[in-house]
C-alpha cells in the first residue's frame, strides 16, 4: 500500500493572528497610520474599562529561509525567526560543526548561539565551508524558544559532482527517463514534518534554460500547513548558474511572466518547499495573460481533483517549430515555449490506498491538455485543449506513466476531470 502524505505526515497547525498590527500592514487591510490610530483607540478602551478583544501575540517560529538543501560551494543559508518581541531563543549545532558554523571566520566555538526576537526582521545565519568530498553531507541544527521544545533543522549540502537524481522506477509521476547529453535530471527534497520528503523533479534542457517537464505529487499533505507564497526568487542550487535563466531579480522582457510549471500554490504546506518552486529551473517566459487567465484557472482545476490515494501531475514545456526569444532579466537571449501540456493520472474513487502499479486498469484515469502559448482569455480551460495521454507521448517523445497500462493512457473524458 502506498501511504499517502496525509497517512504519514500530519497537518502542521500553525495559530494565526489575524488582528495582529503587521498583519494587518502586510496583507494592506490597513495602512501603518491606521494602525496607530488602532491601537490608541484599544489603549483609550482598556483604559476605560472596555471589554475589547485583546489582540494577539504572534506565535514564535522559526523556518529555512529558501531551503534546506545547499550546493557544494562554501556559503551561508538563513532560519527566519518571527514570534513575540522579547522572546528569547537559542541555537546549536549538534552535528557537522567541522563545516557548519554561525560564524563566517570561527569555525571552531561559534555553533551555539542565543538572541531575542526583535522587532523588524529576525534572521539567523547558518554558515558552512565548500564541501570537497564526493558525497553530500548533513548538519543538524537545534533550535529552541525560551519555555519550549526544540525544533530540528538539518541542512544538507551536496557534493561538486552531485545531483539528487530522480528514482524513475519508484515514483509513478516521473515519465521514463530519456538519454540526452543536454538534459539534467534532478529531484528538489522538503522537510515535513522533520521528514525528508520529494518536492518535484525536473528534466531540465541547459539549450533551452528550461524543464521541459517539472513531475510532482500532489496531495493535501503539500497544501495544508504554515506556509504561503515566499516570492524567494532565486537559482536553482543543483542545476548549474550557466544555464538557468537569470530572472530573479526581474522577470522576461516583453509581456513574459515568470510562468511557474509547478505552481507556487500547489506548495503551501511550508515555506522552504514553496521557496523552490520559485527556483529559476521552474520557469519558463510565459505570456502574461495566459499565465494569470486560464492557465491559472487551469491550474485551479488540477488541484481540485487531489485526493486522498495521490494526484500525479507532470507539466511541460513544448519548443516546436518557428521558436522566437525574448531575454531574461539580465538580457540575455532566452527561447520561447511554443506549448505547454499537463498529464494526470489518479485512481478514479481516490480512496484505494493502493500503490499505483498495482492498480487495475478500470481503477485509473488519466487525461491530458495540450495548450497553445497564446492569450485565450480570462476563461476556464476548454475542452479543445483536452487530449489522451498518448496524444501528448506523441507530441513530445516522452514516455509518461510508465507504471500504467496504454489503455489507461488512451482515455480522453474532460467531464471526469471537471472540464465542461
Amino acid at each position: 500500500m502506498e501511504k499517502t502524505l496525509g497517512d504519514i505526515y500530519p497537518q502542521e497547525l500553525r495559530p494565526t493572528n489575524p488582528y495582529h498590527p503587521m498583519n494587518l500592514i502586510q496583507k494592506n487591510y490597513l495602512s501603518p497610520v491606521k494602525v496607530l490610530m488602532l491601537a490608541a483607540l484599544l489603549l483609550c478602551a482598556s483604559a476605560c474599562n472596555q471589554s475589547d478583544p485583546e489582540i494577539p501575540s504572534q506565535p514564535n517560529e522559526a523556518f529555512w529561509k529558501i531551503s534546506s538543501t545547499v550546493s557544494f560551494a562554501e556559503g551561508s543559508s538563513a532560519i527566519i525567526i518571527t514570534g513575540t518581541t522579547g522572546t528569547e531563543w537559542s541555537a546549536e549545532i549538534t552535528e557537522g560543526k567541522a563545516w557548519c558554523s554561525f560564524s563566517s571566520t570561527d569555525f571552531v566555538n561559534a555553533t551555539v548561539k542565543k538572541g531575542t526576537v526583535k522587532d523588524g526582521l529576525n534572521v539567523l545565519y547558518v554558515y558552512y565551508k565548500a564541501n570537497t568530498g564526493l558525497e553530500e553531507r548533513k548538519a543538524n541544527l537545534s533550535f529552541a524558544f525560551a519555555g519550549e521544545s526544540p525544533q530540528m533543522f538539518e541542512l544538507t549540502q551536496l557534493s561538486k559532482e552531485q545531483v539528487n537524481l530522480p528514482s524513475f522506477k519508484a515514483w509513478a509521476e516521473l515519465p521514463a527517463a530519456k538519454e540526452n547529453a543536454n538534459y539534467q535530471y534532478a529531484t528538489h527534497y522538503t522537510s515535513l514534518s522533520n521528514q525528508r520528503i520529494r518536492n518535484y523533479s525536473i528534466c531540465f534542457d541547459k539549450t533551452r534554460k528550461a524543464a521541459l517537464w517539472v513531475a510532482y505529487p500532489l496531495h493535501n499533505a503539500y497544501l495544508n500547513g504554515s506556509g504561503g507564497r515566499t516570492d524567494a526568487w532565486a537559482f536553482d542550487p543543483i542545476v548549474p548558474f550557466i544555464y538557468q535563466p537569470n530572472c530573479v531579480e526581474r522577470s522576461y522582457k516583453g509581456n513574459y511572466d515568470r510562468g511557474h510549471q509547478l505552481p507556487s500554490a500547489d506548495r503551501v504546506a511550508t515555506n522552504e518547499m514553496n521557496a523552490q518552486t520559485f527556483y529559476m529551473s521552474n520557469m519558463t517566459p510565459q505570456l502574461d495573460r495566459l499565465n494569470q487567465d486560464m492557465w491559472a484557472r487551469l491550474e485551479t482545476k488540477v488541484r481540485a481533483n487531489k485526493c486522498s490515494d495521490t494526484l500525479y501531475v507532470v507539466t511541460g514545456a513544448y519548443f516546436g517549430a518557428n521558436v522566437t526569444t525574448t531575454a531574461d532579466g539580465a538580457g540575455s537571449t532566452v527561447p520561447i515555449p511554443t506549448n505547454y501540456f499537463k498529464v494526470l493520472l489518479r485512481t478514479k474513487s481516490g480512496t484505494t490506498g493502493k500503490q499505483i502499479k498495482d492498480c487495475s486498469e478500470s481503477e485509473l484515469i488519466s487525461m491530458g491538455v495540450w495548450v497553445e502559448h497564446r492569450s485565450y482569455g480570462n476563461i476556464d480551460p476548454p475542452r479543445s485543449i483536452c487530449m489522451s495521454v498518448a496524444e501528448i507521448e506523441s507530441k513530445t517523445g516522452f514516455t509518461f506513466f510508465p507504471q500504467v497500462a496504454a489503455a489507461v493512457k488512451q482515455q480522453n473524458n474532460p467531464t471526469q476531470w471537471g472540464i465542461n
